[in-house]
């Protein structure tokens, strides 16, 4: 989708310019161009480093990583007057730094010299100019002694930074040999993300990264190789604790932080991000004492082992006021992304999404990872029921979205969905990753109705026929509901659907066309509906009507109808 839209920028570009005799004047607008080259940059904020097939549901990388730098060079050579704003964005971005030495001279980069030193200043004058214009800079390092180092070094000016420009820097070249040159780039810094699994590398760089990097406002840092990890808490907490007034984003990634860190964390006056990792040695058993608790953050991430640690920081931040009611620590708090890697009991679930209903939140993500592929799943037939998180429908107001994916089944009636869709007038995303109770069609009209902003919908819904046989909703209830045009990704695993039939397309029974009628009749632009099965083991959920080959090909049948309908009007 994203090459094709390229594709179309730089045709409608060419068209422009062969069209007219002169420039369209809409293109002659600075910042319009600008928008639409960075839209072409395609700034995505997932981390290259990590295949998200196997790190599932990690937080989302801490800077934007370009992925259409190759777009933007085909739209520097579309025209003479787009070549130098989309060469400045293209360079103010780099994935490495070997574009920098390629701009040097064959005679330069090729040469047999032991060191680029024996050439004079004038001679690195390209890579300085080219330098000065980079905003970003990622290094994945994977090479030990990078050839591209020395020729950075050589051309550093004696009089400045070699990147004047330079905000943020990813660096994970672990490699003793490349501190020097990753101190060259740290003077200018705002934000960094630096991998110190190497222990050596660790102990070198952290007690003078303080003072090395004056300016530095966001940090995350990445410790991969967990056998490394004995001593990296302690540095990480004698780096932190030297920021009197803290940072403004921190993420801490595959490693553990104290509850003492937590607590010096808690009191920083202008945190906005945080990320880190909780586990039983670490888990905060009391309350924080910080007086005010992350008066700034607006967004929390938390991957650990069981969801019970995440409880027990819901726990810890709580707060009883003088009429004993109870209030949050996190005023601002807009979206929460939590990942456990092993199954929590259902009376957990419970207890967090009672904790929930005391903050007003924007976007909410709980998964447990126990049902991926990489996992054995849990077996084990509990439930949890849904009501609790509708206690407080008002802290719904603000809801974009609800992303519950847990190892248990999700009891929910047509009755809560109803409140959920009139709580969240906003509600864009919701998914319960096919675990809850099935829901009527009606029910799914209902939230896809009243959610006019609603574009992805992941739920277990009942198609059989003794489903659909009346409307658990009164007319007050269907007043005022219009189809929704924004309802375009709808998946619903293997949801069970009428066993009766044959499956030819003549002879295919009225309600593998029913039912794409219906679904079009509510989503005019849902194309397609995606069948994403459950983990191994999901049988026990549907013990009786239990038959996936038999639910799967039928529900590529109401694809396929659906499809045609979209394509014929």
């Amino acid at each position: 989708m994203f090459n094709h839209m390229c594709r179309y920028i730089s045709f409608i570009s060419s068209f422009l310019l062969t069209t007219y005799t002169s420039m369209h004047r809409c293109l002659r607008v600075t910042e319009i161009l600008e928008i639409i080259i960075r839209f072409v940059l395609n700034e995505d904020f997932i981390d290259p480093i990590f295949d998200p097939s196997i790190i599932q549901y990690s937080a989302p990388a801490f800077l934007p990583y370009p992925f259409g730098q190759r777009c933007v060079l085909h739209l520097a050579l579309t025209c003479r007057a787009f070549c130098e704003p989309a060469l400045e964005i293209l360079w103010s971005h780099l994935r490495s730094p070997w574009p920098l030495v390629r701009s040097l001279s064959d005679e330069l980069v090729l040469s047999r010299r032991t060191s680029p030193a024996h050439y004079t200043p004038e001679q690195f004058r390209p890579l300085v100019l080219r330098a000065a214009h980079v905003q970003t800079l990622y290094n994945e390092g994977s090479a030990a002694n990078s050839p591209a180092y020395p020729f950075l070094h050589a051309s550093a000016p004696t009089d400045g930074p070699l990147f004047p420009k330079l905000r943020a820097l990813t660096w994970y070249d672990t490699h003793l040999a490349s501190i020097p040159t990753l101190t060259l780039l740290l003077p200018t810094l705002n934000s960094l993300i630096l991998n110190i699994s190497n222990r050596s590398f660790r102990k070198a760089i952290i007690p003078g990264l303080r003072t090395a990097a004056p300016h530095l406002k966001a940090l995350e840092i990445v410790l991969i190789d967990r056998t490394q990890a004995e001593d990296g808490p302690l540095e990480m907490e004698s780096l932190l604790l030297s920021y009197p007034d803290g940072l403004t984003e921190l993420s801490i990634r595959f490693c553990n932080i104290s509850s003492g860190l937590l607590d010096a964390i808690a009191g920083w006056p202008r945190l906005r991000w945080l990320t880190f990792h909780t586990s039983f040695k670490n888990m905060p058993t009391v309350h924080l004492h910080a007086p005010q608790l992350f008066q700034a953050l607006t967004t929390l991430h938390i991957s650990c082992d069981g969801l019970s640690f995440f409880a027990s920081f819901l726990r810890a931040t709580l707060r009883l006021d003088s009429d004993d009611t109870c209030s949050f620590g996190c005023p601002n708090l807009k979206k929460i992304n939590i990942h456990a890697r092993q199954c929590g009991p259902a009376n957990i679930w419970s207890e967090i999404l009672s904790f929930l209903t005391y903050i007003k939140l924007e976007h909410i993500t709980l998964a447990e990872s126990c049902h991926d592929r990489f996992t054995p799943p849990c077996h084990t037939p509990l439930s949890f029921d849904f009501r609790p998180f509708l206690a407080r429908p008002t802290t719904l107001a603000d809801l974009k979205t609800l992303d519950i994916r847990p190892a248990h089944s999700i009891a929910i009636t047509h009755g809560d969905i109803l409140t959920l869709a009139r709580a969240c007038p906003h509600l864009q995303i919701l998914s319960l990753g096919m675990y809850n109770t099935p829901l009527s069609l009606y029910a799914l009209a209902y939230v896809v109705g009243r959610c006019h902003e609603l574009h992805t919908v992941t739920l277990c819904i009942d198609v059989r026929l003794d489903a659909l046989d009346t409307s658990p909703l009164n007319d007050d209830d269907q007043a005022g509901l219009q189809p929704n045009m924004h309802l375009v990704q709808l998946d619903v695993g293997v949801s069970p659907i009428a066993p009766v039939g044959p499956l030819d397309a003549s002879t295919a029974p009225d309600l593998m066309r029913s039912i794409p009628r219906f679904l079009h009749m509510i989503a005019p632009r849902l194309a397609e509906v995606s069948k994403t099965f459950g983990w191994p083991g999901f049988e026990w959920m549907h013990p009786r009507q239990w038959d996936a080959d038999t639910y799967r090909r039928r529900w590529v049948k109401v694809s396929d109808v659906l499809s045609e309908m979209v394509q014929t009007e």
